[in-house]
């Protein structure tokens, strides 16, 4: 029988704060962390703004050799530990499991030493860039530092893949895998190679992130990393400690067609959203939020939104929704875990954070996505959407307790 899964606890590091505490402000403000100048420089190369943690220093966690996919994520899963009051000395290391998972792993890492290699093989060198390198030594460095010994997974899916993550560590704790679950997501890829890759693909803004707004162009990068540690809800009732909220459900899609682009046709996105109301019998009108993906990419917010039309019918026009990814940038594999933990703080607070960068609504894009100003308002159920090129989708169901 499955179990009751909540969350209650939460680190982050982001564009916005590096506490739960400074982003939880930051979101209530809708404060914008994208760099002032009009453009950004990343190894003598010049790109749009980009949105950059501030303030972290890794030599906290003597984890500053490693590459910061990893020293996010160890940051924020130590946040997550002391925020949920859980004494891991104390617990057996084999009921605790790992989901903390990267869309590219080490790209900084490969970025400066792949010369030195090619220059003079080594190794030591090479073995130093493979355990830097790869998505899944973020779970393993976590483990080491924390005397984790439960099972872990890393599941890479695109920009989807914090929201994948955290579906994979909701799935261990329901199923009874684990009694406990450290799971999310990181992401450090503003190197030349990553910026290049995305300009060329025509998916960059110039200057501004501007979600389903008239005049978006393109995303803007972001780095960062977001990890929740899951529990029962029995356990967490026993230990007294706040509940963030309860996964209820998640689903997940694919469409095919394309790398990049959304086919309509295929209706991936509103087949995973039905999906996700027949598995945890919401009906629309019992919904209270949607944090969407939302990029300020032209395709992608038209199609997130005529989706959310055909998933939700009339009801769609009467759900507050929005997207925080003008507040943080996109943080690539990142995001997904973020804005779960971003609608839980709106949950919890009562309030809906607001699309910041939304000034001029397309009329395309017609639904309630709560521009510029967060919005009072009480949230007992709330569905996170998450896309990644390569056609990944990932929908997860969240409710207050």
């Amino acid at each position: 029988m499955s179990r009751r899964v909540v969350v209650t606890g939460m680190g982050v590091l982001s564009p916005i704060g590096n506490t739960v505490a400074a982003f939880l402000e930051s979101l209530r403000k809708g404060v914008c962390g994208k760099e002032k100048a009009e453009s950004s420089e990343v190894g003598g190369h010049s790109f749009p703004p980009l949105f950059r943690l501030k303030d972290f220093n890794p030599k906290k966690y003597g984890t500053h050799l490693l590459d910061p996919f990893i020293q996010f994520a160890v940051a924020a899963a130590e946040q997550a530990v002391a925020d949920a009051q859980f004494d891991i000395k104390a617990a057996d290391p084999f009921s605790i499991s790992l989901s903390v998972s990267s869309s590219k792993g080490g790209v900084c890492t490969v970025d400066r030493l792949s010369e030195r290699l090619q220059r003079a093989p080594s190794a030591i060198l090479g073995a130093r860039m493979y355990t830097s390198a790869v998505p899944n030594f973020a779970d393993q460095w976590i483990a080491r530092r924390m005397k984790i010994q439960g099972p872990a997974k890393c599941y890479v899916a695109a920009c989807a893949t914090g929201t994948v993550a955290t579906i994979a560590g909701f799935r261990m704790v329901a199923e009874g895998q684990a009694e406990y679950c450290l799971a999310g997501a990181t992401d450090a890829s503003i190197t030349p190679l990553m910026l290049g890759g995305y300009r060329n693909m025509k998916a960059l803004a110039r200057k501004d992130l501007r979600p389903f707004d008239r005049n978006r162009d393109g995303f803007l990068v972001g780095e960062g990393a977001g990890v929740m540690f899951l529990e029962t809800l029995e356990s967490a009732k026993k230990r007294g400690v706040r509940i963030y909220g309860e996964i209820l459900e998640a689903a997940h899609g694919q469409d095919s067609k394309d790398p990049i682009l959304f086919d309509p046709k295929e209706h991936a996105l509103s087949h995973t959203l039905k999906v996700l109301l027949k598995k945890t019998g919401i009906v629309p009108r019992e919904i209270d939020y949607v944090n969407l993906h939302g990029t300020g990419t032209k395709h992608g917010d038209l199609y997130e939104t005529l989706e959310l039309k055909e998933a939700f019918g009339d009801q769609a026009y009467k759900i507050p929704m929005s997207s925080t990814k003008g507040m943080t940038g996109h943080m690539l594999g990142a995001t997904g875990a973020v804005e779960i933990m971003a609608t839980l703080l709106g949950m919890q607070e009562g309030f809906i954070p607001p699309t910041a960068g939304l000034e001029t609504k397309d009329p395309q894009c017609d639904l309630d996505y709560v521009p510029l100003k967060m919005r009072p308002h009480k949230i007992a159920t709330a569905i996170k959407i998450s896309m990644g090129f390569g056609g990944q989708v990932a929908t997860i169901a969240l409710r207050k307790l």
